[in-house]
């Protein structure tokens, strides 16, 4: 979120304070091992770590990352503090609570969630369908629904190259217009694989366009 992902860090960032929600982060917090980390045991420690350290602010803690939040919400055994993931806060009634500047007629999105954010049910978000009823809320139309869930392989883009291009291309052949993504490997993925200049956006740089930031997506 500090490195290849900053404009989804900036983007959140923007929403939470427009919405009136403070964010503080957790005081030296260390990497929850994401999903390339073979012990799956020592992962869970990591994301432990996490949620001790967490103590020292307070409050619901919130994970942009998909990867991090699973991993938090799996280490949360006691479910002593709420773990959320911004889409579960940025629903359809408070964004439109915001003042938009813009509509996104006549544009074509597909919602783009990935293999972590759907499943498994126990550490999914809430509402399956939260970044479709925002953009349908602003006028966006939408495709692709079916591949809404489909693995990316952008967890092994590093790995098995090959394999991340096999299955981001069936997600890009079979979907239509801007691909709106919250996770920084699907957007790594797509956006590498992605032909004639097709669009890979964060949901927030939608979202942050119809309220009136920048001139197009």
């Amino acid at each position: 979120m500090t490195g290849s992902a900053r404009k989804l860090d900036k983007g959140v960032r923007k929403l939470f304070k427009m919405l009136g929600h403070e964010l503080k982060e957790i005081p030296d917090w260390n990497c929850c091992g994401a999903l390339e980390y073979g012990d799956r045991n020592e992962l869970m420690d990591f994301s432990k770590a996490n949620l001790e350290k967490a103590e020292a602010v307070g409050g619901e803690i919130m994970a942009p990352c998909p990867a991090c939040f699973k991993n938090l919400k799996e280490a949360n055994v006691d479910a002593r503090r709420a773990v959320l993931h911004p889409l579960e806060i940025f629903n359809e009634a408070l964004i439109s609570s915001l003042p938009a500047k813009r509509d996104l007629k006549g544009q074509v999105f597909t919602p783009y969630y990935g293999c972590v954010l759907l499943r498994p049910e126990a550490t999914a978000i809430v509402d399956k369908d939260v970044m479709e009823k925002v953009l349908s809320a602003f006028g966006g139309e939408i495709e692709g629904e079916k591949m809404k869930d489909r693995c990316c392989g952008g967890g092994q883009f590093f790995a098995n190259k090959w394999a991340t291009e096999k299955l981001s291309r069936l997600i890009l052949d079979k979907t239509k217009g801007t691909l709106v993504v919250f996770c920084p490997l699907c957007q790594m993925a797509l956006k590498t694989f992605s032909d004639s200049g097709r669009k890979v956006v964060y949901f927030t740089d939608v979202v942050l366009y119809v309220l009136g930031e920048g001139t197009t997506l």
